[in-house]
């Protein structure tokens, strides 16, 4: 049975226990990280599979299916709408010029 995702900017967990398998459909873009444990992600589309391990994540598409299996033991997911926002953000900041100090302190 396949469950659907709907984060609406808020953040979910998952928790497989080993070997367990989820199958779900993102409503949105999503990050998928895992927290504890390591999982195998396949995403509809995409020609490679995925382990992720504690503090790992993936982002996924709008509308793609998504199956995880929890390897050893109990993992925990969190999943979260991505913020399309961020990026722009840290690219501005790259963009910024170097400035030297007015004063040099050491070996100058």
């Amino acid at each position: 049975m396949m469950r659907k995702l709907f984060t609406k900017g808020s953040q979910q967990s998952l928790t497989l226990d080993a070997g367990q398998v989820m199958s779900v459909q993102t409503a949105s873009a999503e990050t998928l990280q895992v927290v504890s444990g390591r999982v195998w992600v396949t995403v509809s589309g995409q020609s490679d599979d995925y382990w992720l391990g504690a503090g790992q994540y993936l982002n996924v598409a709008a509308g793609a299916h998504v199956v995880l299996e929890a390897d050893k033991g109990r993992s925990l997911i969190e999943v979260r709408q991505q913020t399309p926002t961020a990026i722009p953000a840290a690219r501005s900041v790259r963009r910024q010029p170097l400035t030297m100090p007015d004063k040099c302190i050491a070996n100058c």
